[in-house]
């Protein structure tokens, strides 16, 4: 049996995951998402990603047909529909995707209604060939593309008007086939990378962008309680490529990879162009946390 997906109350076969050419996902990014990973084939923060795609349906003014717990069942029932697809070794990578469905203007050939869709897929996918950067660190490219400002277009809202992000990502790769691109706002200051917080470390501090300036990351509020229980002091403060590339230490967050250190910016080292220390420690704390040694896991999948 192949994969299966969720689709407005339907389980069907992962074949039947399109969309149409007349969404308005698709003609003007209008629709929010979350994407989310498993640790030891339980999923990680759940409800939190949940309830964020819910806020951003109510400020989008998006109507969604499911509440909090249909969407929770919906997530379990996929999981457990598609368990046969992964080995012992695999994780799972799930998307939770609202769209407002197609415009009213197609309405004479199609149905005109929001669509909620919950795709699974195997993590390694997401994973490959990443495994070595936790033990090396990341370049970053301060890119000339800017982010977005939150006065234009809300950032708490994880939406798919993201060309901002790819013109990023291919400026950078221009740089550094191996670079992950940091944007700044209009006023210098660092937001973000495409799709993962940014944290600097600085004489044993640490250091993310103001919530006015990037998205409320799950992994970034999962550093924020790591930094709570180990009494690390964690703020948020607007910092710029200086406190950047001067920085001790760096790194990325996000779902899939957890803390993805970075040793470079423009080519310049951060502290010693190494992993530091406050980052190993916190990988090895995160690991503990959820009881599943996952830079372990992404070797393995490189080495299969």
């Amino acid at each position: 049996m192949s994969r299966r997906i969720w689709k407005n109350g339907k389980l069907l076969p992962e074949s039947e995951a399109v969309q149409s050419l007349y969404d308005s996902g698709s003609m003007y990014g209008d629709s929010t998402f979350s994407m989310l990973r498993s640790f030891n084939k339980e999923t990680f923060k759940l409800d939190a990603h949940i309830n964020r795609i819910l806020d951003a349906c109510k400020f989008l003014q998006l109507d969604c047909p499911y509440n909090f717990y249909q969407l929770r069942q919906a997530h379990f029932d996929l999981v457990n529909a598609n368990r046969h697809e992964f080995a012992d070794d695999d994780e799972y990578r799930t998307f939770i995707n609202v769209s407002r469905g197609p415009l009213p203007l197609y309405s004479e050939i199609l149905t005109c209604q929001p669509i909620v869709t919950i795709t699974i897929y195997p993590l390694r996918w997401v994973l490959r060939g990443q495994s070595r950067f936790y033990t090396t660190g990341r370049p970053a490219v301060i890119t000339s593309q800017r982010a977005i400002p939150s006065r234009y277009l809300e950032n708490k809202v994880k939406h798919h008007c993201r060309l901002s992000s790819r013109m990023a990502e291919l400026e950078a790769k221009r740089s550094d086939p191996d670079a992950w691109p940091l944007l700044t706002g209009d006023d210098g200051f660092i937001t973000e990378g495409t799709g993962a917080n940014f944290f600097i470390v600085k004489r044993d501090r640490l250091f993310t962008s103001e919530t006015k300036d990037c998205l409320r990351g799950i992994s970034r509020n999962f550093i924020f309680g790591l930094a709570r229980q180990y009494d690390i002091d964690c703020r948020e403060r607007r910092f710029d490529a200086y406190d950047a590339i001067t920085a001790d230490e760096g790194f990325y967050t996000a779902t899939p990879f957890c803390i993805m250190p970075c040793t470079r910016i423009n080519g310049q080292e951060i502290g010693k162009g190494k992993v530091g220390p406050m980052t190993k420690f916190l990988m090895e704390k995160w690991e503990e946390a959820v009881n599943c040694w996952w830079r372990d896991q992404a070797r393995r999948w490189d080495e299969n």
